[in-house]
């Protein structure tokens, strides 16, 4: 029996049945991000928060899965939701009170910051300043609309890697004034085209890699 030459014509049929033009189904992008909320910003507005910047993400074809992340040792006793290795498509984002914002040597008008690597690897580690977030906003329905999109814009300095702000439009540029105010109220901040196929090729990078990052810092 010639094994050899039937499946050979059975691969051949198999090859005639797929659609001329046919693509692979493309790679499910998706990052982890571990929330610490210092800040003590309430559930709702929390939510509210996390909600748009999957939104955000979303629209960049990459899914966002949160954990909401332990403050204490004794919490951590209780809840080990966020006791993971270190990954590079595990983040850890920070929430930051006014407080704590004081003891980092920044503006009053920056409203948080990205820690890139200086190694060549994967930066994994965002702060944003959320006291000076609902302040911006201009009043409590929008506070947790205008949190998001910031946590999505420092995330994005991370899958960027850089720290720059383009000039033009889009959620990396900055200053965010009336304009920009009004397109986050809208829900169509966005990054822009080039960004999203950056972002994509460093959320895929990050997946296949074998790389160690940093242990996260709590």
């Amino acid at each position: 029996m010639d094994i050899t030459g039937r499946a050979l014509r059975g691969f051949g049929l198999l090859l005639s049945l797929v659609p001329l033009g046919a693509q692979p189904p493309e790679t499910a992008l998706k990052i982890e991000v571990h929330l610490y909320n210092y800040s003590g910003v309430a559930t709702l507005e929390l939510a509210r928060a996390e909600q748009e910047t999957a939104r955000i993400y979303g629209r960049v074809g990459i899914t966002v899965e949160w954990r909401d992340c332990p403050l204490t040792a004794e919490q951590l006793a209780h809840n080990t939701t966020c006791d993971l290795p270190a990954a590079p498509t595990r983040f850890t984002l920070r929430l930051l009170s006014n407080e704590m914002a004081k003891r980092f040597p920044v503006h009053d008008d920056i409203y948080g910051f990205a820690l890139l690597s200086i190694n060549g690897g994967f930066g994994v580690t965002a702060n944003v300043f959320a006291d000076r977030a609902r302040e911006m906003a201009s009043d409590e329905e929008t506070q947790g609309v205008f949190l998001g999109h910031l946590m999505a814009h420092e995330l994005g300095h991370l899958l960027l890697d850089e720290a720059g702000h383009p000039a033009g439009a889009g959620i990396m540029h900055t200053p965010w004034q009336t304009k920009e105010m009004e397109r986050i109220k809208q829900g169509v901040m966005f990054f822009l085209t080039g960004q999203t196929e950056r972002i994509r090729a460093q959320v895929l990078a990050r997946t296949v890699s074998g790389s160690e990052t940093p242990a996260q810092t709590r």
